[in-house]
């Protein structure tokens, strides 16, 4: 089926449970960069009024992904190796809105990269670089069709 003209193209980054459950907002997407957005909310914070730093690490993943997996698709997808977040400084909720810019560093045929530094009231609370493994999207199939093998009919 295709979609007509005007009909934004779907997103599977953005329409990932995650994302709705995290509350982020995609801002704005190039071929070199990304802003993914996250307001700071109270179960976000660990013992000390801060944002825990996997919450950190997530909207940093997410930006990274929004940028780097747009042109692979639908043939290719992107899964994680690594990444490396520094923390510069806390997150604090009176600061407001967190901000990931992410940064194309690579896009190759087997690995992507992208370094992404999270901003709060525009000085830098973390940065990091992210590796990602490109791998061809695999359909699925009947594999006992395959194999010759007869499926029994349900009750």
């Amino acid at each position: 089926m295709e979609t007509a003209p005007n009909e934004p193209e779907f997103d599977p980054v953005a329409a990932m449970p995650a994302a709705a459950f995290f509350g982020f907002e995609f801002r704005e997407r190039g071929a070199e960069h990304a802003r993914v957005a996250l307001a700071p909310r109270p179960e976000f914070f660990q013992g000390q009024g801060r944002v825990h730093g996997g919450i950190l690490a997530t909207l940093a993943d997410t930006a990274a992904v929004w940028l780097l997996l747009g042109p692979l698709l639908p043939e290719r997808t992107l899964t994680s190796i690594e990444f490396k977040l520094n923390f510069v400084r806390p997150a604090l909720a009176e600061r407001g809105e967190l901000l990931a810019v992410a940064k194309l560093v690579r896009r190759g045929r087997t690995v992507a990269l992208a370094s992404v530094d999270v901003l709060q009231a525009g000085e830098l609370v973390a940065t990091g670089l992210f590796t990602y493994l490109v791998a061809v999207v695999r359909r699925q199939s009947n594999l006992s069709h395959a194999s010759g093998a007869q499926r029994a009919p349900e009750a």
